[in-house]
């Protein structure tokens, strides 16, 4: 039986390393892969986007071979965009049959693995987090997943821990997303209309009204945890420089990363050597299509294994 077609992107560009691992783990159980990256790194873009400008768009199928993928395997296709994360996915999902082969429609979107992690105020700036949210806005499910260190780059564990994750998603997903360019606008079914909670939160992950953030600790343990946002605070974080009188050079960059403790939340996670899985509203606060703060709180349960209780139910 043929699986569900993933998207790819991520924000430290189409030759990353954790791109790439991603890629090999996801080809190996059989998903067919739209990949479109970043020609660069573009890490810390949040949703900027290009506008009024040319830009270039590269197939980069030349990646293939160092990717060691089994030829007999399921199609994967890379093009690259000389932009940002949220760019890459609105060209992926506005001109969709011209960049890639018949039949290929994307079920779900994957943005990672990052390397770095993409807990509490992080999911402000980040790149990787921000590309998952727009492909949200466009009405498809989306994950956003992160190697949770900077200490090492070694992909393997938070590929395996972000499988877990995409597994249980594609489980109910449907292959030919309902909701992909939203044709209803804010039309449609209402996220509770008589469901569970955990009917509501599974109806609003179809419809890109929340996603999905994991964040797989550096020396992982094996666990998960259904969380919510931590607090980490990132201090001095700039470095000032005198170039000549009257000029000044700087640099932004914490020289302090404190983490102050929160029940639950995504950062306190990581640090105890975890996988966090945090369920995230797409929408602001008082727009339409906003999630309700009882409907979070219910997406904070979690099942025997630390997953949400909703992704598994």
């Amino acid at each position: 039986m043929a699986r569900h077609c993933i998207l790819l992107t991520n924000d430290d560009g189409i030759e990353a390393a954790g791109l790439h691992a991603l890629i090999r783990a996801l080809h190996a159980r059989g998903f067919p892969l739209m990949v479109l990256a970043p020609a660069q790194e573009q890490s810390a873009s949040g949703m900027r986007l290009t506008l009024h400008q040319d830009l270039k768009v590269t197939r980069r199928d030349d990646l293939l071979d160092g990717l060691d993928l089994d030829p007999g395997g399921p199609p994967v296709e890379l093009v690259s965009i000389d932009a940002s994360p949220c760019d890459a996915i609105i060209l992926a999902l506005e001109e969709l049959e011209q960049l890639f082969s018949e039949g290929m429609v994307p079920a779900l979107c994957v943005s990672g693995l990052n390397h770095g992690p993409n807990v509490s105020i992080d999911v402000l700036h980040s790149g990787t987090l921000g590309a998952a949210r727009q492909a949200a806005v466009y009405g498809l499910p989306a994950i956003s997943t992160s190697l949770g260190t900077f200490d090492h780059d070694d992909y393997s564990q938070a590929a395996e821990a972000s499988l877990k994750v995409i597994e249980a998603a594609v489980g109910y997903l449907p292959a030919t997303p309902a909701n992909r360019l939203r044709p209803h606008g804010i039309r449609g079914p209402d996220q509770r209309d008589g469901r569970s909670s955990m009917g509501a939160l599974r109806m609003a992950f179809q419809r890109g009204d929340v996603l999905l953030n994991v964040n797989c600790a550096g020396e992982w343990d094996g666990t998960y945890q259904t969380t919510r946002l931590g607090a980490r605070w990132y201090r001095g974080a700039i470095d000032m420089s005198s170039v000549e009188l009257g000029e000044h050079s700087c640099r932004i960059g914490a020289k302090e990363i404190v983490l102050e403790e929160v029940e639950g939340g995504d950062a306190d996670a990581l640090a105890a050597g975890s996988t966090s899985i945090t369920t995230l509203a797409t929408w602001p606060q008082t727009h339409p299509l906003a999630t309700s703060d009882a409907l979070l709180q219910a997406a904070r349960e979690s099942d025997l294994e630390g997953l949400p209780r909703w992704l598994s139910a």
